[in-house]
């Protein structure tokens, strides 16, 4: 299950479209979708940022939460990130808590941070979730679905 299926204001939300194409700042108050090729900084302050299949990103990105289903290229900041089996990801990634589904591309660094709450990940057969309080076994279980070994 992707991050927008949890985020209960995702039937308000802004769309830049497949054919559209932004060079420059992105700021919303409200969640955000990308559909087209956005180029610059976006920030959603504290809504669900998602990058569409098809959505193409480089950018630095400020969101509470992101669900990416494109290519993103860049540097994030986010509570939450999802990365779904089609995303391609290349930068820096910083976040609270991670999930990454099997056969997704990342390439860059990964930053993931303690929680403040003492409950674990939850986990599913098809994605790898990592958070700051992960073990070393979470990170072999991130090896192997990246580098499929």
């Amino acid at each position: 299950m992707s991050a927008t299926a949890s985020d209960p204001t995702s039937a308000v939300r802004a769309v830049i479209g497949e054919t559209i194409v932004i060079k420059g700042d992105v700021h919303s108050q409200e969640p955000l979708v990308i559909e087209g090729q956005v180029e610059g900084t976006i920030e959603t302050g504290g809504h669900l940022l998602t990058v569409a299949t098809g959505g193409n990103v480089r950018a630095h990105i400020r969101a509470r939460n992101i669900d990416m289903q494109g290519r993103v290229e860049g540097k994030i900041q986010a509570e939450t990130v999802y990365i779904g089996k089609q995303a391609e990801f290349i930068g820096d990634l910083h976040a609270s808590s991670l999930v990454i589904e099997a056969g997704a591309y990342i390439k860059g660094n990964i930053d993931v941070t303690r929680q403040s709450t003492d409950a674990p990940p939850q986990r599913s057969s098809s994605s790898t979730v990592l958070s700051g309080d992960s073990e070393s076994r979470d990170i072999r279980e991130l090896s192997h679905a990246v580098l499929g070994s």
